[in-house]
């Protein structure tokens, strides 16, 4: 086996042995780097995931002391006379899906309610919904920011004026004079809810 001329010298071999040492440092810090990332990534991943499951139990609450709150406005609605058990009485709030988001907040149309006052919303459905069998959610959001500030799921499908709609109810102090959007998803088997509709609504000014 013929060797490399000039390989011969010490100052050459010491030199591809510092190379080498080199090498193997450079590639002992890109692993140690890559360890690293890996494992930062694997705390953001751990992180994300913890405040979703708060986010959720959050949301969770918010429902459950919306609901307590609901029950506890209607039963001190029926002591006060303001609530009877005609299903005929009860005011009801009937919207009509939208076709598309418009540039600015709709106009105020439905006087502000009184805040112990239960009411009955009900958003009729769009065209090629409705199958009993199908689970809603509704959550009421601020026209301009977005924030939830009421919401509903696991809700069915009643006949309004022989049209499909989902219904829940809400009390007065929820609808506070302003301009609101509703949305409208549908749950599915295996994935995240589906939209399917948007409606809008705005609370006019007391004594406006």
């Amino acid at each position: 086996m013929r060797t490399v001329r000039g390989f011969e010298r010490p100052v050459l071999q010491w030199l591809f042995v510092a190379l080498g040492g080199l090498l193997m440092t450079i590639a002992a810090g890109e692993a140690v780097g890559l360890r690293r990332a890996h494992a930062v990534i694997a705390g953001l991943r751990a992180a994300d995931l913890n405040s979703r499951m708060e986010r959720q139990q959050l949301d969770t609450r918010l429902a459950r002391e919306q609901a307590a709150r609901e029950s506890f406005a209607l039963e001190l609605g029926r002591v006060r006379g303001s609530v009877t058990t005609a299903i005929t009485s009860e005011p009801t709030l009937t919207l009509s899906p939208i076709v598309s988001r418009r540039a600015t907040p709709p106009d105020a149309t439905v006087a502000v309610p009184d805040p112990a006052q239960a009411i009955l919303l009900r958003l009729v459905l769009p065209k090629g919904h409705g199958p009993s069998s199908e689970r809603y959610a509704v959550s009421l959001r601020t026209w301009s920011k977005g924030g939830v500030v009421w919401s509903r799921s696991d809700l069915g499908i009643s006949a309004v004026d022989g049209k499909a709609a989902v219904t829940a109810r809400l009390t007065g102090d929820v609808l506070t004079p302003g301009a609101y959007e509703i949305r409208l998803t549908k749950a599915t088997q295996d994935g995240p809810p589906v939209d399917v509709a948007f409606y809008e609504i705005a609370i006019a000014q007391p004594g406006s």
